[in-house]
């Protein structure tokens, strides 16, 4: 009959030797899946020449005589290959679409376009830029699919304003809430035929617990990862929406794994906005994995800066931070063990050799530490030189603005005189137009009762007499010298301070404006056409000109100037 006890016993130890077999399969897999990692990793240049390979071939294209809608497609794989490699790049693609589109009278297109341009502000860290152009989308012009795309830019702005406020709570959980908000508006216009739909829905029901369907959608979606070839975009943004939906279910490894899948893929496309990779170089650092962790994070710090991602470095540069102390901690803790080793070898002279050779490994491997550490300082010191130049280029901007501001107020200013000129002037012709319909009144009156009395003679003599034409002339030119100075009160003063003290104009008593100075306000009211001035000074186009040009000679100033000085003239009286 079998001991109770030992059956027990053998049990608890059958147990135990099934639950290390199952920790030691799961560190084997995991293990070979950073080992694979690693070798794409190292591979990572081979991936970037390809892409160039690829690229080159499709800007030869551009050579071709090509119509616009065959641009805009060309651009849009030129834009397709390059909006996670070089985001400037990706930029003057981006920009050409836009004007082509606006050529081709494609609003729809334009707006499309618009809202790859806010991406592409977006993953530079540019997001007050990304704010302002989104304001700029026209929603009515948007397709369903493009409504999508629309609200999917708005989650990924927030995301990463998210990111960049750090931690102040009231505010990051002021954009979870709109991000949440854009994620059900988007909802509306996807449809389970886009490339995104599952990535889309995981991140609806990435929190746990989660309901039936969320259940449903990750099995879907780890289905479609575990089968993929881990080379693309979708294949990358998969994996990752996988990989939170099983950090929130407390499921580490598969966390982790997933991550690592998404990292591949990533760096396969070459994307330089490369979050797995950050993330998993922080998992590195906690579990202690130093080197491998600081080999990640490095290679997502000169992606950061080359593609560049403004935001992506600062985040990056915390992690980096850690990883540095880690170093030094370490290295402390080397030289600790370097100490101990050089007291050991004093007492223990048997093994003086061996303790030699220790310590020279020790020394080596405490010199690649260190040269690993100057290179992460030249580093930040290349990015705090980065953010330099934004700040002296964001202070550039900020002067542009100024300056525009100033030709806004002169602007406005022309504007106000413009109009304030046009009611004078308005109402001066409304009143010489009453005048003079009075008067043809009582001449035809006049000539009325000539006719009824019979007195053909003084009718005759009446419309032969030249005297009052030249006499409502006067008047008329009596009027509008009035009526200008009053506007340009200091004009005839201005006028003369452009001419030679001894070709000053010198008027008349009585007199307000000389034929001289009345061509040159009617140019300063705008009317620079001699034609027009001669029709209404009734004298010919040839006496305007040359009354212009002997004007023009008698300046201080160059007399290509003069036209252009005299619009300035006099300052508006009000």
């Amino acid at each position: 009959m079998t001991n109770p006890f030992i059956y027990r016993k053998l049990s608890a130890l059958f147990l135990l030797f099934i639950a290390f077999g199952n920790v030691y399969s799961k560190n084997k897999e995991m293990e070979q899946l950073f080992s694979r990692l690693d070798s794409v990793l190292t591979n990572s240049e081979k991936y970037v020449l390809e892409k160039e390979d690829k690229i080159e071939e499709l800007r030869k294209k551009q050579s071709m005589p090509l119509k616009p809608e065959e641009k805009l497609w060309l651009n849009k794989m030129l834009y397709d290959e390059y909006f996670v490699y070089n985001a400037d790049s990706a930029m003057v693609y981006v920009n050409n679409n836009i004007e082509i589109a606006g050529v081709l009278g494609r609003k729809d297109k334009e707006q499309e376009w618009l809202l790859h341009k806010v991406f592409l502000l977006t993953a530079q860290g540019l997001l007050n830029e990304a704010e302002k152009e989104l304001l700029n989308v026209d929603i009515a012009s948007l397709s369903k699919e493009n409504m999508y795309q629309y609200y999917d830019t708005k989650i990924y702005l927030y995301s990463h304003l998210v990111q960049f406020i750090g931690n102040r709570l009231e505010l990051t959980n002021s954009y979870y809430n709109l991000e949440k908000e854009f994620k059900h508006e988007a909802k509306k216009y996807i449809t389970p035929d886009h490339p995104s739909y599952y990535s889309f829905c995981a991140s609806l029901h990435r929190e746990y617990p989660r309901s039936a369907e969320g259940d449903s959608i990750k099995l879907k979606l780890k289905d479609i990862v575990d089968k993929s070839s881990l080379s693309t975009r979708v294949d990358a943004i998969n994996s990752y929406m996988l990989a939170i939906m099983f950090y929130n279910e407390g499921d580490e490894d598969n966390y982790v794994k997933y991550l690592i899948y998404s990292a591949i893929a990533d760096i396969k496309i070459c994307n330089r906005d490369i979050a797995s990779l950050e993330e998993l170089s922080n998992i590195l650092y906690l579990r202690e994995d130093i080197d491998r962790g600081y080999t990640y994070i490095s290679y997502c710090f000169k992606a950061a800066l080359l593609y560049p991602n403004r935001v992506r470095v600062i985040n990056i540069s915390t992690v980096m931070d850690k990883l540095q102390q880690a170093y030094r901690e370490r290295n402390k803790i080397q030289e600790s063990k370097l100490r101990k080793s050089l007291y050991t070898t004093s007492i223990l002279s048997i093994v003086l050799l061996i303790s030699i050779l220790l310590i020279y490994f020790q020394f080596r491997k405490l010199s690649r530490s260190r040269k690993k550490l100057n290179e992460s300082n030249r580093l930040l010191n290349s990015h705090v030189k980065e953010l330099s130049e934004a700040q002296r280029m964001l202070g550039e901007v900020n002067g542009e603005l100024s300056e525009v501001n100033e030709k806004l107020k002169v602007i406005n200013n022309q504007l106000l005189e413009s109009n304030y000129v046009k009611e004078e002037y308005i109402g001066y012709v409304f009143s010489i137009c009453s005048n003079y319909i009075t008067k043809l009144e009582e001449y035809r009156k006049n000539i009325s009762r000539k006719l009824k009395a019979g007195q053909i003679d003084d009718i005759q003599s009446l419309t032969s007499n030249i005297t009052m034409v030249q006499s409502e002339l006067k008047e008329f030119y009596h009027s509008f010298d009035a009526i200008f100075l009053h506007v340009y009160p200091d004009f005839v003063k201005d006028f003369n301070s452009l001419l030679r003290p001894e070709e000053k104009i010198m008027l008349k008593e009585g007199e307000l404006l000389n034929t001289e100075l009345r061509i040159y306000a009617l140019v300063r009211l705008g009317i620079n056409d001699s034609i027009k001035i001669a029709e209404f000074l009734h004298c010919s186009p040839q006496t305007v000109y040359n009354n212009r040009l002997k004007t023009r000679n008698k300046a201080i100033i160059p007399k290509e100037e003069f036209t252009e000085t005299v619009r300035s003239l006099g300052k508006m009286q009000k």
